[in-house]
C-alpha cells in the first residue's frame, strides 16, 4: 500500500493548487501547462521509484543509471514546474527561480556530505540535466502562452514575430 500513497496525493495535489489559482484569478493557460506538467513528473517520479526501479534493481538490468536518477530528473521536473506554478510570473524572470531551484537541489545533494551517504555524481548530473530541460520547456510554453491572464499572446523577447 506504501507504494500507492503518492499516486492518491496526484488529483489532490493537482486539484488543490488549480482551486487555488482560481481563487486568486490566476489560473492562465500559462498557470494550466505548468501545473500539467507538473503533475505528469511527479506521476513519472513516483512510478518509476516504486514500480520501475524495484523492477530493474531485482532483475538486474542496465538502463543507462535511469533507476538511479529518476528522483532526481523528473523529481526537478516537479519542482521546477510546481514553483513556477504557484509563484511564477510568466516573465524571463522565472528563469530564475528555474536557477535557484536547481541550484538548491544541488546543494541538497551535497549535503549528504554530511551525513553517512557519499554524493552521487549521477544524481547531480540528472538534475542539472533536467534543471535546463525543463528551462527549455518553459521557455517553449512562455511563447506560446505569455502572461497576459485569460488570453494568450506572443512575448516580444521570446519569439521572433
Amino acid at each position: 500500500m506504501d507504494n500507492y500513497i503518492p499516486f492518491i496525493l496526484i488529483p489532490f495535489i493537482f486539484m488543490g493548487v488549480r482551486h487555488y489559482l482560481k481563487k486568486k484569478g490566476d489560473y492562465t493557460p500559462l498557470k494550466k501547462a505548468t501545473l500539467f506538467i507538473a503533475s505528469f513528473s511527479y506521476a513519472v517520479t513516483e512510478l518509476g521509484r516504486s514500480f520501475y526501479r524495484p523492477f530493474i534493481y531485482s532483475n538486474k538490468l542496465n538502463d543507462w543509471l535511469i533507476a538511479d536518477t529518476i528522483g532526481n530528473s523528473f523529481g526537478t521536473m516537479t519542482a521546477v514546474f510546481m514553483i513556477i506554478t504557484l509563484s511564477g510570473s510568466g516573465t524571463k524572470r522565472d528563469f530564475r527561480i528555474i536557477s535557484i531551484i536547481t541550484a538548491g537541489l544541488l546543494v541538497y545533494e551535497l549535503i549528504n556530505l554530511t551525513g553517512k551517504t557519499s554524493i552521487d555524481i549521477n544524481d547531480m548530473f540528472a538534475t542539472i540535466i533536467f534543471g535546463i530541460i525543463s528551462a527549455l520547456i518553459y521557455s517553449v510554453i512562455l511563447i506560446k502562452y505569455g502572461n497576459q491572464p485569460g488570453k494568450m499572446r506572443r512575448i516580444k523577447y521570446l519569439s521572433s514575430s
